[in-house]
This record gives structure tokens, C-alpha cells and sequence, in this order.
């Protein structure tokens, strides 16, 4: 059986929570929708994904290499709320609940204790094996999968053969309908797992690439320059005939005018835009294996929503029933029409199955 390990961008979906969802409440009078979604988005993700093994990874408050190769790093992001971050202690002690290990590194992202979190995984999990013992002729794979969750793209540079990432609002719609503009991007929610032909259905290109179509066009959201004047589609064209950005430069004088200027005078900032752009798939963290496997104790579980008075979750655990519709109210939510929940089974479980395979919604 092959194991399944969901790697959780911590910041990514305590982030998304919180602007999802109104000012609502725990038990203690506190704000707390930030927990409250994070919650529902975790429960939705293994009841779905149906992990044997989860990790989640946070940024710390340090600055990171980034912001010491590039002052302006992520500088135009505006200060978060004053009562986002208060809430990240408690999202902590629900991770703890579920016994979800969690990393955290000053001088990294979250991003980067993915990346090398998958990596090790992946190297250290033994290699799929026939039924006989032997391993599988033609394809040595890995024993494992890895889904990430997140809503930054950055992560889909990590996209391969054992590794997809579950992205809000990336639906598995054509190239065409994406460029006709039939699908919007922005509507909230999660879409399909994204792996290698979803990505090279939206971008013209391989995930590994990823990395340079980014140094090329930049990202408005981490203050990432890139080249001015080169968009979207024409960073795939040149991609796809040149592969890498240093092969680009390096066959810069094949370009025709005016786009041969443009990619001269931006050489520099590129080449800076790769640095800042690419994760770390090497930092200096240690876990054994066996600390990550998903074998929740439901009822210390149960205990950490009782004490945050978050109802309606409670009714989501093992055993229980719950809501399907919910409204907010100064405390929680109002409970409507009852309906069973399909359980979260425990890790090894793969009887269970889900209306919605690949959907994940906030609530």
C-alpha cells in the first residue's frame, strides 16, 4: 500500500481562513475565525486526501535570505490585522490535538521546509515494491505520494511524479477556457489536485520551469521584480523553445528586436528574481517518518473544540453527526438541517469514500 503524506502550508491556509470568514468567536470571547476555518480545512483535507502521514510548516517573524539578497522583499504586503496572529497559538494547539507535528525555521518559509520535507520523504521512503517483493521493473517510485496544501504557487515548482499540490481556485479546465477567460481564478475555494498535466495545461510547461517563468515575468505579491515587458506568454514561448533562463541568455542573440533589449536589460534582475523565487529543498531540519503518521486521538481532539466552543465541529468527528449548512452568530455558528457525516477514518483506512475526490471547500 502506498503511503500518502500531506505536507499543510500553515500560513497559506491560516491566511485564507481568516479573510474567508466573518469575526467569529470561541468560547473565551476571543476572535477566532481564522481557527475556526483552518479547522474545517483541515478536517475536509484528510477526510478527503485520506493521509498516512501529515506535516504542517509555518514562517516565523525573522526576516529570511530573501529579504538579505533583497531589502524589498514581500515590502508592499500590507501589516496584518491586529487580531490575525493572536490567533496562531491556538491553531498550534490544534495541530497538537490532532498530534499534526509542525516545523518552523527563522531564516525560511514555510515554503522551504516543504520542499525539503517532501524531498526527504521521498528519499528515505523505500522504493514501491511488487506484490512478489521485487522492485517494480521499469519505474523505481517511491512508497509514498505527497500532496501539499496551499494556495502559493510557488509550490508548484515541486510538482513531479510523487508530488501534487492542492491549490485554491485552480480548476481543471483547458488552456483555452483559461485564456477565453471562461474560468475565473480568483472565486474562492479549492480545486483539483494540480500535478505535472495541469501545469502544463495552464502554462505550456513543466514544473521544474516553473521557477523560471516566475524570475521572467515576476510576482506582484512577494514584490518580486521581473523582466519589464515580457508577460506571461511570451515567458512560456521563450520557455518552451529555450527550457532554463540561463540557456535563454545564453542564446539571447537569436531573439528578434524589440524583445532581445528588453531580455538584455533585464538579465540582472532575472538571474536575482531565480534566487529569490526558488525553494530550498536543503534546510537543516530533522524528522523520522514515524513522527508524522496520522493516528489521531479523536477524543483529545473532541476536548480542544469543546474548549474553544466550536460546535459544529465537534458534530464533524468520528461518531458524531453535523450541520451541512451553518450561519455565524457572535459565538459560533447556528446549527440547521442535521445530516450523518462521512467520518475522518484514521490513517491505513481505505474503505471510506467521498462524494467530492479531488474538492475541498472552507466549510
Amino acid at each position: 500500500m502506498q503511503s500518502r503524506l500531506l505536507l499543510i502550508d500553515g500560513n497559506s491556509l491560516f491566511h485564507r481562513a481568516y479573510h474567508a470568514l466573518p469575526p467569529i468567536t470561541d468560547k473565551s470571547g476571543e476572535v477566532a475565525n481564522a481557527v475556526f476555518g483552518f479547522s474545517n480545512m483541515l478536517i475536509k483535507a484528510t477526510n478527503e486526501i485520506k493521509p498516512t502521514h501529515v506535516v504542517c510548516a509555518f514562517d516565523t517573524q525573522a526576516p529570511t535570505f530573501r529579504h538579505i539578497e533583497f531589502e524589498k522583499y514581500k515590502a508592499t504586503r500590507p501589516a496584518p490585522p491586529a487580531d490575525l496572529y493572536p490567533q496562531l497559538p491556538k491553531v498550534k494547539k490544534v495541530l497538537d490535538a490532532f498530534g499534526i507535528v509542525y516545523f518552523e525555521k527563522e531564516g525560511y518559509e514555510a515554503d522551504d521546509l516543504i520542499a525539503t520535507i517532501a524531498s526527504k520523504a521521498i528519499s528515505r521512503w523505500p522504493l514501491a515494491v511488487s506484490l512478489r517483493g521485487q522492485k517494480t521493473k521499469g519505474e523505481e517510485r517511491s512508497a509514498i505520494s505527497v500532496v501539499i496544501l496551499s494556495g502559493d504557487r510557488d509550490c508548484l515548482q515541486l510538482v513531479d511524479g510523487n508530488v501534487k499540490v492542492q491549490m485554491p481556485s485552480f480548476t481543471s479546465a483547458s488552456a483555452k477556457a483559461m485564456s477565453d477567460k471562461k474560468v475565473s481564478e480568483g472565486k474562492p475555494g479549492w480545486g483539483v489536485l494540480v500535478g505535472a498535466k495541469e501545469v502544463r495545461e495552464k502554462y505550456g510547461l513543466e514544473p521544474h520551469q516553473m521557477v523560471d517563468y516566475k524570475s521572467l515575468v515576476g510576482d506582484p505579491s512577494d514584490n518580486v521584480p521581473g523582466i519589464s515587458g515580457i508577460g506571461p506568454k511570451t515567458a512560456a514561448i521563450l520557455l518552451q523553445k529555450y527550457r532554463t533562463l540561463e540557456n535563454l541568455f545564453a542564446h539571447i542573440g537569436e531573439t528578434p528586436e524589440p524583445l532581445r533589449s528588453k531580455l538584455e536589460a533585464g538579465r540582472d534582475v532575472a538571474l536575482a528574481a531565480k534566487k529569490l523565487v526558488e525553494l530550498d529543498r536543503n534546510v537543516d531540519i530533522e524528522f523520522r517518518v514515524k513522527s508524522l503518521e496520522f493516528r489521531p486521538d479523536w477524543n483529545q481532539v473532541r476536548r480542544e473544540y469543546e474548549e474553544l466552543g466550536f460546535k459544529s465541529i465537534v458534530a464533524k468527528l468520528p461518531g458524531a453527526e453535523y450541520t451541512s449548512e451553518v450561519g455565524f452568530d457572535s459565538s459560533e455558528v447556528k446549527t440547521k438541517k442535521k445530516q450523518k457525516v462521512s467520518p475522518i477514518l484514521p490513517a491505513g483506512n481505505r474503505e471510506h469514500k467521498t462524494e467530492s475526490k479531488n474538492q475541498l471547500e472552507l466549510i
